[in-house]
């Protein structure tokens, strides 16, 4: 039978291996900041930006605002008079126009231009708006008007991306080309370019999320960790196992 001082020696070994796990990611932390694959995948197939049918139903809702959004707390945090704003633009896509009764609705309107080009109260129909005089007016906006908008707001030409950006869009094409790969994951320290039409050579890319990975990082050791942990388990029952037969005998 071992002896006790082998007995203890095992017994240490096995608390120095429990952590195994711990070991691991303090291992993957030292490496320095983590670098992963994005959980989303994109790919950038053709486009034709001549079909307004086709433009406007992909990204309308890209432009679009809809007022009861403001039922959302995240939503209205971000403005001062949100039930008074929504009250007020709903009105205006009914009738055509209403009244802004105070600063803040009219600060909020301007917020809302800012960032987007119509309203919708209902799915498929869309109002341009406009605010001028303590009014706020709204026109239905055709198939046309939303396509116009989405060629003038949402393309970006290949040329005028950031070099960072350029080199991902073609990561992005060359996956989508590929019949092994279909959707390319960048990296997290790889932009995606920002408007989801790219422009290159005259063909338009539609630029879109296909698909999502789940993915948890752990790291490359962290096998070997709970193997070393399991052993370490093991190697602590064995010592502690000895030392009490060993007393036992005595």
């Amino acid at each position: 039978m071992p002896s006790d001082r082998t007995a203890l020696v095992v017994v240490l070994v096995g608390l120095l291996l429990l952590p195994g796990p711990a070991y691991a990611f303090a291992l993957d932390a030292a490496d320095g900041p983590e670098r992963h694959r994005s959980p989303t995948g994109y790919a950038a197939t053709e486009i034709a930006v001549g079909n307004d049918s086709v433009l406007a139903e992909r990204y309308a809702s890209s432009l679009t605002f809809r007022p009861e959004s403001f039922r959302y707390r995240h939503v209205r945090n971000d403005f001062r008079a949100p039930n008074r704003t929504r009250e007020t633009l709903e009105t205006a896509m009914a009738t055509g126009s209403a009244t802004v009764d105070s600063d803040a609705v009219a600060a909020d309107v301007r917020q809302l231009r800012r960032n987007y080009t119509f309203l919708s109260a209902e799915y498929d129909t869309y109002h341009t708006f406009a605010l001028a005089d303590g009014e706020v007016t709204t026109t239905v906006a055709n198939e046309s008007d939303v396509a116009a908008a989405v060629r003038a707001e949402l393309v970006v030409s290949y040329d005028d991306l950031p070099p960072a950006e350029r080199r991902t869009f073609r990561k992005i094409r060359n996956a989508t080309e590929s019949e092994a790969a279909y959707d390319y994951r960048p990296w997290n320290d790889e932009p995606v370019p920002e408007e989801p039409i790219v422009e290159r050579d005259g063909t338009h890319y539609a630029v879109e999320v296909v698909s999502h990975t789940d993915d948890f990082s752990f790291p490359d050791g962290l096998f070997l960790g709970l193997v070393g942990s399991g052993v370490g388990v093991v190697a602590v029952l064995a010592g502690v196992g000895t030392l009490g037969y060993n007393r036992w005998r005595a």
